[in-house]
């Protein structure tokens, strides 16, 4: 999996590319934890260039979602494809997460926050 990171004021943007399967979990969680390490409480996850997503890739989302908010953050997800809104459905999480269409509009969601 590829993950690509772009900084804009107080807000990253994570957009991954591939599967979020046994390898893609351990990318994901590490540039997370990249994040957090750096004070990035505000991420948005593009996943409009992700195919698949395990029940393990789901739960790394949950858990960083939960320390997230925890630290007064949030984790916004965009551009998810059809199967991830029905996992996400399936597994009981898709109320947890704030989904949008574009990064703009997720943008827009935390600069009216602040």
């Amino acid at each position: 999996m590829k993950i690509e990171r772009k900084d804009i004021g107080t807000v990253t943007v994570l957009r991954l590319a591939g599967d979020i399967d046994e390898g893609g979990v351990d990318a994901l969680r590490t540039s997370m934890y990249e994040c957090l390490a750096e004070g990035r409480h505000q991420l948005i996850m593009n996943l409009s260039g992700v195919r698949f997503i395990s029940y393990m890739g789901v739960g790394v989302l949950v858990e960083r979602l939960r320390k997230l908010r925890a630290l007064s953050g949030d984790l916004k997800l965009v551009g998810m494809n059809l199967y991830a809104q029905r996992l996400f459905r399936m597994v009981g999480v898709s109320s947890l997460f704030d989904s949008f269409e574009s990064e703009t509009q997720a943008i827009g969601q935390f600069q009216e926050a602040a």
